[in-house]
């Protein structure tokens, strides 16, 4: 059976392990084991591997752990449940605790998944109680539940660190494998976008759409989606994070599309704002629509390192502020293995960031929302938009519309 996972290189997991035990030793003053995670099997068929524990061990397999111990040696080992022998036939082999395991996952040692809790008490007990495990409060997800669920686990003689602040730097930064992730889940977003575009004046639902893209976003690898796509039309598209992709396209009202593929996990985030019949006839979601587009252009140019999200946001926001439009969100988000990455927002941008710019403007009595939203690579210079090729200029669209 194939290793799943590992979309980069042996050497940058192990570069990344090794860089994670100094990072924490460093915050905490002192060496600490850390502890993630990975997907159970449910999880892992409706969605992906967690970010966190696949950013440290490249692994897919379900209920696999990745416990670093600067205590001992090996510090890393990779804990694997190889399942029920009587479940193979229904759910498939996994990969277990073995040499090939080990090779595979370029980790120093491999175990069965039920040694972990005896792992981590005596990693617990080497480094006087401590244990680090990533957490977060805004979009938790996966490793944040675990967190929890370990802290009520070890008791009160167990102080959980979270290791998440003193680790997010290393996923803020791409190096440049990850940036080719990145620019492979935007080629499949684009290529999405341009077989779906065409259609919608013909389409009758924002269920169509959506389904549409998702078909066009998963048929490669059926890869996961980096989120659900958002499809509002009319007044829909007001709603910022609009759910329900469920109502009558408004015939000759603005649609507004949100949506991204992954790429060896790594996710593409593009909003795009259209005409259902494929023109820009209606004056004032053209007039509205230029504005968005000029403070994009704002955020693209002015995007570079040592500039904080504060100052872009000043920037790029000023021209919709001055026409009297209310500011519902930030500009810019990081982007990687989440769709928005752990960040410390204070900081200034650096080279291999990744970020969105998306400006937008939502009028609900009006009957429409617009966001017209990029993902732009920090350079040395300034930035790098990697979604130029999907199109936003009125002509670029209504040319896409056409077919």
């Amino acid at each position: 059976m194939p290793a799943r996972g590992l979309a980069l290189p042996l050497t940058t997991y192990r570069r990344r392990r090794s860089e994670a035990l100094r990072r924490l030793a460093t915050a905490f003053a002192q060496p600490v084991p850390l502890l993630l995670i990975g997907c159970d099997e449910t999880t892992l068929r409706r969605d992906r591997q967690d970010p966190w524990f696949d950013y440290y061990a490249g692994c897919h397999e379900p209920d696999a752990a990745l416990l670093l111990d600067p205590s001992r040696s090996p510090k890393e080992t990779l804990f694997l449940d190889p399942g029920d022998p009587a479940r193979v036939v229904w759910d498939g082999p996994r990969l277990g605790p073995d040499a090939r395991a080990r090779r595979s996952h370029g980790v120093a040692a491999v175990a069965h998944r039920e040694r972990l809790d005896e792992a981590v008490a005596l990693a617990v007990h080497r480094s006087g109680g401590l244990l680090a495990m990533c957490h977060r409060t805004r979009e938790p997800g996966f490793q944040a539940q675990r967190f929890e669920q370990w802290k009520t686990k070890l008791g009160s003689r167990t102080t959980l660190l979270n290791a998440e602040p003193p680790l997010q730097l290393m996923r803020m930064i791409k190096d440049s494998d990850e940036v080719a992730w990145h620019r492979a889940a935007i080629s499949i977003t684009r290529d999405g976008l341009k077989a779906v575009l065409p259609q919608i004046p013909k389409l009758d639902n924002e269920a169509e759409v959506a389904s549409l893209l998702t078909m066009h976003y998963r048929k490669g690898a059926y890869g996961p989606l980096a989120f659900p796509p958002i499809v509002g039309s009319a007044g829909n598209g007001a709603t910022l994070h609009y759910p329900f992709n469920d109502q009558p396209l408004a015939k000759n009202k603005p649609l507004l599309i949100d949506s991204g593929a992954t790429a060896g996990g790594y996710c593409a985030d593009v909003t795009r704002t259209v005409p259902q019949h494929g023109t820009f006839d209606n004056h004032r979601f053209r007039e509205v629509y230029e504005l968005v587009l000029r403070a994009n252009t704002l955020g693209r140019m002015h995007a570079r390192p040592g500039i904080t999200f504060d100052e872009l946001n000043k920037i790029a926001w000023k021209p919709i502020i001055d026409a009297g439009f209310t500011r519902h969100h930030g500009l810019s988000h990081h982007i990687g293995l989440d769709v928005h990455d752990p960040s410390d927002r204070a900081l200034a941008l650096q080279p291999g960031m990744i970020i969105s710019n998306e400006p937008g403007i939502y009028l609900p009595d009006e009957g429409f929302g617009i966001r017209i939203e990029d993902d732009l690579l920090i350079t040395r210079t300034g930035c790098d938009e990697l979604t130029r090729a999907i199109p936003k200029t009125v002509a670029g669209i209504e040319a896409w519309m056409k077919g």
